[in-house]
């Protein structure tokens, strides 16, 4: 099974997790990584290839908060030295949903591409959403 390991400033990975968990009910094969103010960029390195350690045999795809954050600047090295690990910025519960749903049926590579649309999909602006419908029925 494909893992899937979320990374993030804080405690949002861990508030993912088990938003995903409450929703879904609990998964397997998915890790949370904190990156804490009094850490170091070794701690985090190191929590995170510890985590993508456990899915060398099916590979897994690190979901991190934001571009150029330290959560993905650490992702990207793991990343850049394995063939397994791909890595997917600006994490939000729809993407991480459909990942877990879909992992069993897609290829890593497929799956990282599905979580992606997925996650811009689900940003809507709502107000000009129902503007637009509301013209429609005019």
């Amino acid at each position: 099974m494909i893992g899937i390991v979320v990374v993030s400033h804080g405690l949002l990975s861990e508030q993912l997790v088990a938003a995903a968990s409450l929703i879904l009910g609990e998964a397997k094969a998915i890790k949370a990584v904190t990156f804490m103010a009094r850490e170091s960029l070794d701690d985090l390195r190191r929590k995170t290839t510890e985590a993508t350690n456990e899915f060398v045999e099916d590979g897994c795809i690190i979901f991190t908060d934001i571009m150029g954050g330290s959560a993905t600047n650490v992702s990207i090295e793991i990343m850049k030295s394995r063939n397994d690990v791909f890595v997917v910025t600006g994490v939000n519960l729809p993407m991480l949903l459909d990942a877990l749903n879909s992992r069993e049926n897609l290829s890593l590579k497929e799956l990282a591409a599905q979580a992606s649309n997925s996650g811009v999909r689900s940003i809507i602006n709502l107000k000009e959403f129902f503007e637009k419908r509301a013209a429609k029925r005019v």
